[in-house]
């Protein structure tokens, strides 16, 4: 149901559930990362809060505020009460720049911001916002803590096991049982780690991620136990809803830890909690931990195991190299060099993912140990020989297969190279592009090349000279993934380099657009950045550039994901082409405005000198016109307003430079302006009054004609708000309009009231008191009524709204009665003239009655909308001086005309009802009849299967009912007395014409019922004939297939007693019987005669094949056939036999007789079943054959029986001497074999027991003489067992000729001799032990006392006084004498060391060793005569 379900979604719906889910995850995140902003902003001084995390971020104050609070550091930022969008990307672009500069924790290279602009933050984008909040939380918060965990490796790392070393005839290092390899983790890893750590320290709880692990709420609490168990009580968590576990988690750790709660149990309990939130949110757990420090106690020990490995992967992997170079430089043939390089090349790719495991960097930094240093310099060294030899066996191959081979490994290795990508994007294209055209030139030749290799591969073989068939498989491999990835690799390179192209302008136009919106300085170098502009946007055509570029890199983005086919790669691809637009799309809507902006500030800057300097000229002016005379400095400063308007132009153009410039010329526009606005201060506090003159005559010109427009309408509105109103729907209507209309000049009124209002103001201060008294008596006067207008028009309105509403209604009901009554008159005086018509009356009447209706609801709906109207009119103040006379007046109208029209109609109806009964009950009648006979008519004529229309037929014709008819009549009587003359006589026909059918139908039905009955018997007849027919068809066809036996059976089975053919005959019978009831002309009465004829037939044909089954001959033939096979191979097989047991058996011809004997054994088992057959198959055919016939075949089989048991009498007289000479033959080959295998393991011990004094330690060589004896002992065992066995081999060969019996002896001789061999080879290998194990002793108590004699001699040197001395000296003499006797030992360990038979290369290392003692005891002996010897002068 599930299923189905969700698969009848559609795209649309999954699309939109996907981007809920996405809407719920941001409001998560939001809500999360908000909270923890909040909690490091509150540490500020002054404290700072995020409240919309989107909006707060577009000036990037906060941002900065926050990352000071982070790092601790002073960072610039732009601030004031309106930053403009140019400061605040320059904020949020200061902010991204010391994150790019910070250094990852984990990965020691700076942090990357994927796709975070600054425009995006200022457009307050919520994904990039998010996105952005999250690189903080991880570097800040998450890594900085994680990274303090010692031996985070530990925690990060993953434990495996490492793969068995291939055995091969190297010699392997062992291979650990479990290691812990470490691998570069990262900052989610490390803190998934810890708290897995600490979970399942606790109570086993197993935490897998940050998502629905955290659900249930018991991964929190567990946390909080690690660090404070006091705190939880686990098994009550266990019990209770997630719900209750997360709040009281989160309460927990925000009372008594002092966690700051940025989770609410909402947020976690849902199908997919939001990993960041809650990582962001269990990161704080860690500054709490109290065991921080102890959680990888045990990572000095996987130091020291890890080194171990990379050892013995050092030790591996140079003993492979060796055993390449030998391989390499070994003569043989080419197939035989090319086998040994597959051989090695299967254990290099074993150990590829191994070795690249271990070498992968451990430091943040990313270097490498030195262990890995010296590993990674092994494998790189082993790689490169073994791809070197590979080239030189593609070159060895004849030409032109070995150029073909050179050309075909440059081409593997351009598809697989790797591009190296570099810092700047366009050093990165311009590689793609050398490396593609690289590419392009060598891959053109594939087709040649593929050409000449595929005839070379059909013929196996070069001008003749064969080709080894796996190097030339491998080719053909190797050319499959040339040409199969070619094109592909192609259209990806050029998809990368417009990639990087595309990039390098993203690039380089973020760093222009940094570049311009810098803080501005002087005209001059704002100009020139306007120049730089133009010169790099409009000149170089930077947008068409990039716009070439994109559509170029999108059709081959969509070439390359067409012919990639992988989902994946396709994902990727859209995901990076859709980042890039939405990117360029931001950018270039920033770059486009910066144009806007630098011609903004040139203008400022042009209208602020202009202006200037015209206010400074002007200043002079007029502070020199301040002594003139009044006169004079009223028509100087009548155009004070213009210098109003300049005064104000300059200082909003110097405002708008000084928060757009850099701070030196900020100061200096403010020094300006600070001196200019000081004198202009003075300057006006003196000569504002002569502004206003020519201002107050239009202002008491406004006053004037503005008080005169309110009175008009405050004395117009009273009017229409006091006026009484006759209630009626148009007279209401119409006053709505004019409040409506008061209603919206009302607040245009109002808003020259006030206009005015100032006006008046400004007038009376410079007016007469009396004057002023009088404007601000008109004023309030005015207001007033202003004021009642505003507070009884929209009462009254809303008041006139909802009344118009039921009177709407009620004019509505009023129109429909007098409609519905006019009606109701119209059809009663028709009906009175045209009563005679039934027809007219009939629609007229239903008229009549549906107009009757309409009257009775819409009274009601009159009498209820009266009501309400005069409700609403007498309850309302506003409303109750209205007059209501005229709608009374109108209802009552409307009761009158509904009483005249019931008192008429009701007159009318008792008239109408009497006849409108007869009409029915005739009108039933007559269409119950009609129905009747229609059916049956249908009945007759109703063609079909003739059972089946028996079987309903004779049901319906037995239903028929006369008394249908007789209440049809009588209904027509009553009718008649009723109708008017000329209705009569159309009623009498229609009455005649409907009797008539019945008195037909009841003579049709008893007849159509009996032809029914006969075509039933009949369509039986001719199925059970034609059965009987089909049957004869069918084994007259397959006589010759399935033979006559088979087919007389069924013959005789179908045509039994209850057979078709008899019910044929019984319902002949039953036809004959029903044929006569019917009247004589009836031509079905000829039905019996056709139906004998056809029935006479079937039973000649029924007689006549089985007389041809019968006479059949075909049945004896294969059983005649087989017969004759089986008695000639038995008078072969006996002859056969006889020769054999006559003739002499020995070794040489024994197998070729045994297997003869076996083949005669294996016939006979199968002719047995052939007996068989022929016996059951003579019972089978006697049943369908002569008594003589069956006679003599019985006896034939009796006979051929006989002869057949005498044969399995020879046959096993045969086997049993063969059996016996076979077992004696297979003892000797065992016993042959044994001494082979024997004679082997003799020589392999011999082989093994050499190799024991090449050994390089004495332990290791008595560990393999103890193995090598061993195998001597179960090599004496199996000698032993082995002349055991020829002894029994002898016993059993007597009587027999045995050639093999010399052979068996000189194989004997020849182990007895290694036997003895080997035995002298033991006790040399003995004598050599000891001798080397006498060495050994002799050699460490010569290291002994060289060791012993270090700290001894520290100790002779540091005698402490000249007391001591003598004591000191004499236990020199005994130390030199003692030094002079182990100075011989080590003399004698040189002689032996080159008398002890071992291998040269031992032998060499012993020597090495006993020279090194004995220059070391040299030495001592030096040291000791220097220091000690006193010196003659």
């Amino acid at each position: 149901m599930a299923t189905s379900r969700a698969s009848s979604r559609s795209p649309r719906d999954i699309a939109n559930v996907m981007q809920r889910l996405q809407d719920e995850q941001e409001i998560v995140q939001k809500r999360t990362f908000t909270k923890w902003i909040n909690s490091h902003l509150a540490k500020r001084k002054p404290p700072m809060v995020v409240d919309d995390l989107f909006e707060d971020m577009k000036d990037g104050v906060k941002l900065l505020a926050l990352l000071e609070v982070l790092s601790g550091q002073k960072l610039p930022c732009e601030q004031g009460r309106r930053v403009k969008r140019i400061h605040a990307v320059a904020n949020i672009g200061t902010a991204l720049k010391f994150l790019e500069g910070r250094k990852s924790m984990y990965r020691g290279s700076p942090i990357k911001l994927v796709n975070i602009n600054a425009t995006d933050i200022a457009d307050g984008r919520p994904s990039i916002v998010l996105g952005l909040m999250w690189t903080i939380i991880l570097y800040f918060q998450i890594e900085e803590l994680t990274s303090n965990l010692p031996q985070l490796q530990s925690l990060s790392s993953s434990t495996s096991s490492m793969d068995s070393m291939v055995s091969t005839e190297t010699a392997s290092p062992p291979s650990k049982r479990k290691v812990t390899s470490k691998i570069q983790g990262n900052a989610k890893k490390a803190l998934l780690k810890w708290v897995q750590h600490i979970a399942d320290k606790q109570i086993g709880i197993e935490v897998k991620d940050f998502g629905r692990s955290w659900r249930s709420g018991l991964a929190f609490h567990s946390v909080i136990h690690a660090i404070r168990p006091e705190l939880v009580d686990l098994e009550k968590v266990k019990g209770r809803s997630n719900r209750e576990n997360l709040e009281d988690a989160f309460t927990i750790a925000e009372i008594q830890l002092g966690i700051p709660r940025l989770l609410d149990p909402e947020d976690v309990d849902v199908d997919k909690p939001d990993e960041k939130s809650i990582m962001t949110y269990v990161a704080q757990f860690l500054t709490h931990y109290p065991d921080i420090h102890n959680v990888g106690t045990d990572g000095q020990e996987n130091d020291r195991e890890d080194r171990l490995i990379l050892k013995e992967t050092k030790v591996w992997i140079e003993q492979f190299e060796r055993d390449l170079t030998r391989a390499q430089m070994t003569e043989s043939n080419l197939q035989d060099k090319y086998q040994s390089f597959k051989h090695f090349r299967v254990q290099y790719e074993i150990k590829k993912k191994q070795v690249e495991h271990l070498i992968q960097p451990l430091h943040r930094d990313g270097k490498l140990s030195l262990d890995q240093a010296l590993v990674k310099q092994s494998w790189d060294r082993v790689s490169s020989r073994l791809f070197d030899w590979h080239i030189q066996l593609d070159k060895s191959l004849p030409a032109p297969l070995g150029t073909i081979g050179a050309w075909l490994y440059r081409a593997e290795v351009a598809l697989r190279e790797e591009i190296a990508i570099q810092q700047v994007h366009e050093e990165t294209a311009n590689t793609i592009q050398r490396k593609l055209e690289q590419h392009k030139d060598l891959l053109q030749n594939t087709d040649v090349h593929k050409r000449a290799f595929h005839e070379i591969y059909r013929t196996r073989s070069v001008n003749g000279i064969p080709v080894p068939p796996d190097q030339l498989e491998d080719m053909a491999e190797r050319f499959h993934f040339v040409s199969s990835t070619s094109e592909l690799h192609l259209m990806k390179m050029e998809f990368l380099e417009l990639k990087y192209r595309l990039l390098s302008l993203l690039v380089l136009a973020e760093s222009k657009l940094k570049s311009w919106i810098i803080k501005y300085g002087r005209r001059e170098s704002v100009e020139l950045m306007l120049q730089n502009y133009t010169s790099f946007i409009e000149n170089s055509k930077f947008f068409e550039q990039y716009e070439v570029t994109y559509q170029i890199l999108k059709q081959t983005a969509e070439m390359y994901v067409k012919a990639d086919g992988s989902v994946e790669e396709a994902e990727n691809v859209m995901k990076f082409m859709n980042e890039t637009t939405a990117q360029w799309r931001n950018l270039s809507v920033e770059v486009r405005s910066v144009r806007s902006m630098l011609e903004e500030v040139i203008s400022n800057w042009d209208r602020y000198g202009n202006t200037v300097a015209s206010l400074q000229a002007w200043l002079e002016d007029a502070e020199k016109m301040l002594s003139q005379s009044e006169n004079a400095k009223k028509d100087f400063f009548r155009n004070l307003p213009h210098w109003i308007q300049q005064h104000t132009a300059m200082n909003d153009a110097g405002n708008f430079l000084i928060e757009t410039c850099d701070d030196i010329v900020s100061r200096d526009l403010k020094q300006q302006l600070l001196l200019l606005n000081g004198r202009w201060r003075e300057l006006f506090m003196e000569v504002k009054q002569y502004a206003r003159a020519d201002e107050m005559d239009r202002m008491k010109k406004e006053y004037t004609n503005c008080t005169t427009t309110l009175s008009g309408f405050a004395t117009e509105a009273h009017k229409k708000l006091a006026e009484p109103l006759e209630v009626s729907f148009l007279n209401v209507k119409l006053l709505i309009q004019d409040l409506e209309d008061i209603e919206q000049r009302t607040s245009v009124m109002d808003a020259q009231y006030k206009m005015i209002t100032k006006t008046a103001h400004l007038i009376a201060k410079e007016s007469p008191q009396e004057e002023a008294n009088e404007m601000f008596t008109t004023m309030s006067r005015l207001k007033d009524q202003l004021t009642k207008v505003k507070e009884c028009c929209p009462p009254l309105l809303y008041e006139a709204q909802q009344l118009s509403i039921p009177l709407e209604e009620l004019e509505r009901q009023i129109t429909s009665f007098y409609d519905s009554l006019g009606k109701i008159n119209e059809i009663i005086s028709i009906l009175e003239h045209e009563a005679q018509s039934s027809a007219l009356f009939k629609q007229k009447h239903q008229e009549l009655i549906a107009y009757q209706e309409n009257c009775k609801k819409s009274l009601t709906l009159i009498e209820k909308g009266s009501q309400s109207v005069q409700k609403l009119v007498t309850l309302s103040h506003m409303l109750r001086h209205w007059d209501q006379t005229k709608l009374q007046r109108q209802i009552a109208d409307v009761h009158h005309a509904f009483q005249d029209m019931i008192k008429k109609t009701g007159d009318w109806k008792k008239h109408v009802e009497a006849n409108s009964r007869l009409m029915k009950k005739f009108e039933e009648s007559r269409a119950e009849l009609e129905k009747v006979l229609r059916v049956a008519q249908e009945g007759l004529e109703e063609k079909g299967d003739p059972e089946e229309l028996l079987k309903r037929h004779t049901e319906f014709f037995s239903q028929l009912d006369q008394r249908v008819l007789n209440a049809f009549l009588k209904a027509c009587d009553e009718l008649t007395d009723i109708l008017p003359e000329q209705e009569q006589q159309g009623l009498q026909e229609a009455v005649r014409k409907l009797h008539k059918q019945w008195k037909d139908l009841q003579g049709e039905a008893p007849y159509h019922l009996l032809h029914l009955k006969i075509a039933v018997e009949k369509n039986r007849f001719s199925a059970a004939v034609e059965e009987c027919k089909a049957e004869l068809d069918r084994e007259t066809k397959l006589v010759p297939q399935e033979g006559s036996e088979k087919i007389i059976k069924e013959h005789r089975v179908f045509f039994s007693d209850k057979a078709p053919h008899h019910l044929c005959e019984k319902r002949l019978q039953l036809i004959e019987e029903l044929c006569v009831k019917l009247p004589v002309r009836d031509p079905i009465r000829d039905t019996p005669g056709a139906c004998h004829a056809a029935l006479k037939e079937l039973h000649a044909s029924i007689d006549s094949t089985y007389v041809k089954l019968m006479e059949d001959p075909d049945k004896w033939k294969d059983y005649a056939g087989r017969f004759a096979e089986f008695s000639s191979w038995i008078s072969a097989k006996e002859v056969q036999l006889k020769a054999i047991k006559d003739e002499i058996i020995d070794t040489a011809n024994h197998g070729e007789v045994k297997r003869a004997v076996d083949e005669i054994r294996n016939d006979v088992t199968k002719k047995g079943e052939t007996l068989s057959w022929l016996k059951s198959r003579l019972k089978i055919l006697i049943e369908v054959s002569s008594e003589n016939e069956s006679q003599k075949r019985g006896d034939e089989l009796a006979e051929l029986s006989s002869s057949f048991k005498a044969l399995l009498a020879l046959l096993s007289e045969v086997e049993k001497i063969l059996s016996n000479f076979g077992e004696c033959v297979q003892y000797k080959e065992i016993v042959k074999s044994s001494l082979e295998e024997l004679m082997s393991g003799s020589q392999e011990s011999q082989e093994e027991a050499e190799k024991i004094l090449d050994t390089e330690n004495l332990f290791e060589a008595q560990q393999l003489l103890l193995h090598h004896q061993q195998t001597t002992k179960m090599i004496s065992a199996k000698k032993r067992d082995l002349q055991q066995q020829m002894e029994q081999a002898q016993q059993g060969a007597a009587g027999q000729a045995d050639p093999g019996q010399e052979e068996l002896r000189k194989l004997e001789s020849t182990l007895t001799g290694l036997e003895q061999s080997r035995e002298r080879q033991e006790r040399r290998i003995q004598v050599s032990l000891r001798k080397w194990e006498r060495f050994e002793t002799n050699k460490e108590t010569v290291v002994r006392y060289l060791f012993q004699t270090g700290s001894s001699h520290e100790r002779f040197l540091s005698f402490s006084s000249l007391e001591s001395l003598s004591s000191e000296l004499e236990q020199t003499k005994e130390f030199s004498k003692r030094t002079e006797s182990i100075a011989t030992q080590a003399a004698n360990l040189v002689k032996e060391a080159s008398k002890i038979p071992l291998g040269p290369r031992n032998k060499k290392l012993l020597q090495q060793q006993a020279k090194s003692i004995k220059q070391q005891v040299k030495k001592l002996e030096g040291t000791l005569e220097e220091e000690y010897v006193p010196h003659t002068s």
